[in-house]
């Protein structure tokens, strides 16, 4: 008897678990904007997850085609609620933009004619997740504002150029909100920096996946987030893939059932007493499936750092049948084509250079091999520059190949199988021309442009001065100790553009 009063109390205890804790949730759909595209299902949205969250348990503020005005009494409504809630929620569909980085909401009476227009005419993501910190343990918040917005691209018009980049498509990241609770999780219908689709239905994508799975019996929020990202990937045709980013201490669940606890209570009153612990602070319980999720998402979030393919296929041996294990896929798909193509052109670039035979490869350079080549001094400059290029340094390029410039070549011929002797062969030069040649044809183009600028500093250097004009027989005077000194400037000049020239290699 005792046994069966202790499992009814324990079935009263999970199933009223929900309600023990304290939900309160922030929606708004916006559709009917005034002055920028009318989008079909944001109210749509807002009113199916509205109801999906009271039958969860939530205190549910919602507001349908806000002006700036009510969306601001609303956001305040709910500010006042969440203090202190164990779970506080925002959910928003509508028009959303982000500039230098910061994201806005957009009220459906917004205009933006002006940059200044932005803190007087939107809503500041950053001033909703403020009153989201208030002693609340866990802050769930899901971003169904990344569509298209002509308001965005009117208004990046608008700016100074300087200013217009900052425009972006989509949302930009958003930080975790650290409030020494238990974390928060942040979702977005697609990537940021993306665009979202509306959709065809009555909901779009990703709200339509997230009604699906929200409200799943014994579904933690990260495996619902999981869920609702292969949903939304695969119904549009992979165009558009959620961002999650979660940081949670455990596992936070909005439908935790009995069902799972009951099975057990027979065990023993132990085990019953314990489950129904259990029971009661699930969504600050550590679990595997959290866990899991944590380490894939941490493996993910390595590879696209890297964007190598060793490290996309590392993702897959790890999570073959992964969340991203078909982004992956694509991702190395892409990455291959990539290579194939930069190794043909390479292929087809070796091809138009030099061929370099046995007989070439054997032939030492002599100081003869060299001298018949017939360089002059500026040819040796450019030489050296070429080895200077290809990663071998000779120091300053002078046209005067002493033993660094030696040692130089024989590395060179070194790394090209070449016999290393420090002395050019007609091959080599050829060979030495054709490895370096985009790099030496962009160095010389930037030396010239230096010569340019520093003719035009001796240019201005030697213009004459608007000085008053002095005593005919002074400047012969001085002329004569010169010793026909009006020639002396002409030659000062002379020798500083010849030193100019001379050193334009370098």
């Amino acid at each position: 008897m005792f046994r069966k009063l202790l499992v009814g109390f324990s079935i009263l205890l999970v199933s009223s678990a929900p309600a023990l804790a304290k939900r309160v949730a922030l929606v708004i759909g916006n559709s009917e904007y005034a002055n920028t595209v009318v989008l079909p299902n944001p109210v749509n949205d807002a009113t199916a997850m509205a109801t999906k969250l009271r039958n969860l348990g939530f205190d549910v503020v919602a507001g349908y085609d806000l002006d700036l005005r009510n969306m601001r009494k609303t956001v305040g409504q709910f500010a006042r609620s969440a203090k202190g809630a164990d779970i506080a929620l925002l959910f928003y569909a509508g028009h959303g933009m982000q500039i230098g980085g910061q994201n806005y909401l957009v009220p459906i009476d917004a205009r933006l004619q002006d940059e200044t227009d932005l803190d007087f005419e939107t809503m500041p993501m950053d001033f909703i997740l403020r009153q989201m910190t208030n002693d609340v343990k866990v802050q769930l918040v899901f971003l169904d504002a990344c569509r298209d917005n002509p308001l965005a691209r009117s208004l990046a018009r608008r700016m100074s150029p300087s200013r217009s980049a900052t425009v972006g498509q989509g949302l930009a990241e958003i930080k975790l909100i650290e409030t020494g609770g238990s974390g928060s999780v942040i979702a977005f219908s697609t990537s940021p920096g993306d665009v979202a689709l509306d959709g065809d239905g009555q909901n779009s994508p990703f709200t339509n996946a997230l009604l699906k799975h929200i409200d799943e019996p014994n579904a933690s929020i990260q495996t619902v987030m999981t869920r609702v990202t292969g949903d939304v990937f695969n119904e549009t045709n992979r165009r558009q893939r959620p961002w999650v980013n979660a940081s949670l201490i455990g596992e936070v669940f909005l439908n935790k059932t009995a069902n799972q606890q009951v099975a057990s209570l027979e065990q023993g009153t132990a085990d019953t007493q314990s489950n129904a612990s259990t029971a009661a602070v699930a969504p600050s319980v550590p679990a595997n499936a959290a866990l899991a999720w944590e380490r894939e998402k941490a493996v993910w979030d390595a590879a696209e750092g890297t964007g190598s393919k060793a490290a996309y296929e590392a993702y897959l041996r790890a999570y073959p049948t992964g969340t991203f294990s078909e982004i992956a896929r694509e991702k190395i798909t892409t990455i291959t084509r990539s290579a194939e193509k930069t190794q043909n052109v390479a292929s087809a670039s070796s091809n138009d250079g030099p061929q370099i035979t046995t007989e070439d490869l054997r032939l030492p350079g002599t100081e003869a091999t060299e001298a018949q080549l017939g360089w002059g001094r500026s040819v040796r400059r450019e030489v050296q520059a070429r080895l200077n290029l290809a990663g071998f340094n000779t120091g300053h390029p002078d046209g005067v190949h002493g033993p660094k410039t030696r040692q130089a070549v024989t590395a060179w011929q070194t790394a090209n199988k070449f016999v290393p002797t420090g002395y050019f062969t007609a091959p080599q030069y050829r060979l030495l021309t054709s490895q370096t040649q985009v790099q030496y044809v962009a160095w010389l183009e930037e030396e010239q442009r230096r010569i340019a600028e520093r003719r035009k500093v001796v240019s201005r250097s030697s213009a004459p001065q608007n000085n008053p004009p002095r005593n005919r027989n002074t400047n012969q005077n001085t002329n004569n100790n010169n010793n026909g000194g009006g020639q002396v400037p002409a030659a000062l000049i002379g020798g500083v553009i010849g030193g100019i020239i001379g050193g334009a290699i370098r």
